[in-house]
């Protein structure tokens, strides 16, 4: 597959440039999208829900594709996605589809819904493929007979938000609350809505259905007392107008407080006309549509419906300052349950990408951009407080930024990283990105000294906060970011009081006295607030890394690699690489792939720490200890299986040299900490750590040897 660096609009000026396009890539595709009218498209772009993707070609932008979505607060739907005949199998639907995820995830929704005919295999594996599940199956329109199967995802919210099982281990509540079964949601409406159902319009059916599942307590309607009063100002006879009488009949809204209706309703009136200056703008008619919102708002209606253009253009806004949804009726009809189908049974630079420092001004207009909340961007690009040490990150594909990170340290002795990372997750290697920026960070807060970090949680980033997840970020309290403690450097006995001191002054977390500690045994600990835990040595060592343990008994491999794969595997090289050596993802990585033969297996045990020695073949290396990392697993991989140029982990071309067998044993490691001083051969020989081939092949180390060579390997280590 071709690589494109997709952009997603979804601004009117972009998407009405792209109207034409959009407009007749539907008209191609009405036999499995359904037709829509021109109109369709310009009002969708109007309520912002619509988006495109596009590339850039020749200074020009050359439209990819789009999706068409609507639905009502928490609960979204895709109602068309399509890419281009020139764009398809190139990633530019998945592209749209990550875009929308991303930001409905940011505002808070839990789910999307998209509704796919049972004849369509390829957009049946569209869905599948981004993460949907068939949830039920309907009957499509009787002309075309079809079977239309109805697919669901759940989102990434932090309402849904799980944490792997260490979290019950440091004893943190991930509980939320939801609306219980019994609940039955509350839906308010205006009167174009009350019109459609009571005067025979184009709307009618429409109403005339949402009124009747009402009746059957499907939902429940009710309105606010501007509906009333509206209506009896255009009344001439209370007791003979029969709809006014049947509007008073209407269920309504609980009662609010005067004062408090009219400050809300003056601030909706604002957001909705005023500030962008729609039509209606200064009637009283926009006055009194206001005050029905705001009614809805204060008696925390699910949604207020109506056909109103400004209110829907608006919704948006209201959505985010004041947390009422806006929806058309067919947008709630939308979400009922259809009748049952019957049943038959370092400096480098990346392939396609190039990281590096971003200034605070160009990190503040993209943070801008992509909606990141005004107050982050703030303290990031323009930090009040006075910060020892600030660094920021971009990652940029073809000169445009498509991630961000930056951490802040403050001065003081128990100072508090602030981290920030923030990724476009239509990017196809925006994982990728992420690992990277979150590694990095993380080891430019803790070079100096043990420190607590707390990574902001931005809504909408999930790949970001499932990854700072697996590398043992705890949610706070007040759930607006993660922390974790990152030590930075090895644990041993030797530098174990220091560093456990250095831990309790800067973080508060107190650690024991000694390194009484064993593979299986478990270590207490004393948090900031003082409560105690037992937790197993393993455990801790996550929640502190990158760090390695070296406790009694726990001994390790040392393995040799070539200065080649050790320059981009291990980032070992004496000098930086040049701008224009491009290095694979395995540089990136937080977790990477070391190749070597099956006969090894016996040394290369889950768990324990492995010393990278950078062997002298072929004259270019430096005979030298240069790096140290935990094994993740080590398994034996059939050579015909082992795709070693796709692979992100690997850094080889071929795995044919590493055995003369069918099999080469594939190790992954984590937690990689470069010596700042190389052991030499001549020191490893002496703590007997070169074996009987002068290591050529994998030797096993002791726990007695790996503390000599981490001793050697950080300068005054032993006084820390």
């Amino acid at each position: 597959m071709s690589h494109f660096q997709f952009i997603i609009d979804n601004g009117a000026k972009a998407l009405m440039s792209f109207l034409p396009a959009i407009q007749t890539l539907a008209d191609s595709e009405k036999d499995a999208l359904g037709f829509l009218p021109g109109k369709a498209f310009e009002e969708a772009i109007g309520r912002r829900r619509l988006l495109a993707a596009s590339v850039e070609h020749g200074g020009a932008r050359v439209f990819a594709g789009y999706l068409l979505h609507g639905g009502v607060f928490p609960n979204a739907k895709i109602q068309q996605i399509a890419a281009t005949p020139s764009f398809r199998k190139t990633g530019a639907a998945s592209a749209l589809m990550k875009a929308f995820v991303s930001e409905l995830e940011r505002i808070g929704f839990l789910s999307i819904r998209a509704d796919v005919a049972s004849d369509l295999p390829a957009a049946l594996a569209f869905y599948a493929k981004n993460g949907f599940e068939r949830v039920r199956e309907r009957a499509g329109g009787s002309a075309r007979g079809r079977i239309i199967i109805i697919h669901s995802r759940q989102l990434e919210t932090e309402n849904l938000f799980t944490l792997p099982s260490t979290q019950s281990e440091t004893g943190i509540d991930f509980g939320v609350q939801r609306r219980g079964p019994g609940e039955v949601p509350v839906f308010s409406f205006d009167l174009n809505v009350y019109f459609d159902l009571v005067r025979q319009r184009h709307q009618s059916d429409h109403a005339r259905r949402l009124f009747g599942e009402a009746l059957g307590h499907t939902i429940r309607l009710a309105v606010a007392d501007e509906f009333v009063a509206e209506l009896r100002k255009t009344s001439n006879s209370t007791s003979a107008d029969p709809v006014l009488q049947m509007a008073l009949q209407l269920p309504r809204l609980p009662k609010a407080d005067a004062s408090k209706l009219e400050i809300l309703a003056a601030q909706i009136y604002h957001t909705v006309f005023v500030k962008p200056n729609a039509k209606g703008v200064g009637t009283e008619q926009a006055k009194s549509d206001a005050k029905h919102v705001a009614h809805a708002m204060i008696s925390r209606a699910s949604a207020f419906i109506t056909r109103d253009g400004p209110i829907l253009n608006a919704r948006n806004e209201l959505l985010a300052a004041f947390g009422i949804d806006v929806a058309t009726v067919e947008e709630v009809l939308d979400l009922l349950p259809p009748e049952p189908l019957a049943s038959n049974s370092m400096s480098v630079r990346g392939e396609r990408f190039e990281p590096g420092p971003i200034d605070a001004s160009q990190l503040s207009a993209y943070l801008l951009d992509v909606r990141v909340p005004s107050a982050v961007v703030s303290e990031f690009a323009d930090p009040l407080s006075p910060i020892a040490c600030v660094r920021r990150l971009a990652v940029r594909c073809d000169d445009r930024v498509v991630g961000v990170g930056a951490v802040l340290l403050p001065r003081g002795v128990e100072p508090i990283a602030r981290m920030l990372v923030q990724i476009r997750h239509e990017h196809q290697d925006a994982e990728l990105f992420a690992d990277y920026l979150l590694d990095t960070l993380i080891r430019a807060s803790c070079e100096g000294a043990p420190v607590t970090i707390e990574l902001v949680h931005l809504s909408g980033q999930s790949i970001v906060n499932k990854l700072a997840v697996a590398r043992r970020f705890q949610r706070t309290a007040n759930a607006l970011s993660f922390s974790k403690i990152a030590v930075g450097r090895p644990l041993m006995a030797a530098t174990w009081s220091a560093v456990t001191q250095q831990v309790r002054r800067r973080t508060g977390l107190a650690l024991p006295d000694t390194a009484s500690m064993s593979p299986n045994g478990e270590i207490d600990i004393r948090t900031r607030t003082g409560e105690t835990k037992s937790i197993s040595a393993a455990v801790l060592e996550d929640l502190l890394g990158p760090t390695i343990f070296v406790w009694l008994g726990r001994g390790g491999v040392i393995v040799p690699i070539t200065r080649t794969y050790a320059d981009e595997l291990l980032g070992t090289a004496v000098q930086h690489n040049l701008g224009f050596v491009e290095n694979r993802d395995a540089a990136f990585l937080s977790t990477r792939g070391y190749v070597n033969s099956p006969r090894a297996v016996r040394h290369m045990r889950t768990g324990v720490p492995i010393v990278f020695y950078e062997s002298k073949r072929k004259g270019s290396g430096r005979g030298a200890a240069v790096a140290i990392a935990r094994i993740v697993n080590s398994v034996l991989v059939a050579k015909s299986q082992l795709k070693s140029k796709s692979d992100k982990r690997l850094v080889v071309d071929s795995v044919e040299v590493f055995s003369a067998t069918d099999d080469v044993l594939l190790t992954t490691f984590d937690n990689l900490m470069v010596f700042p001083t190389p052991v030499g051969f001549d020191m490893l020989k002496k703590l007997g750590a070169v074996g009987g081939a002068n290591l050529v092949s994998a030797v096993s180390l002791s726990s007695e040897q790996i503390t000599s060579i981490l001793t050697c390997g950080w300068p005054g280590v032993k006084n820390q």
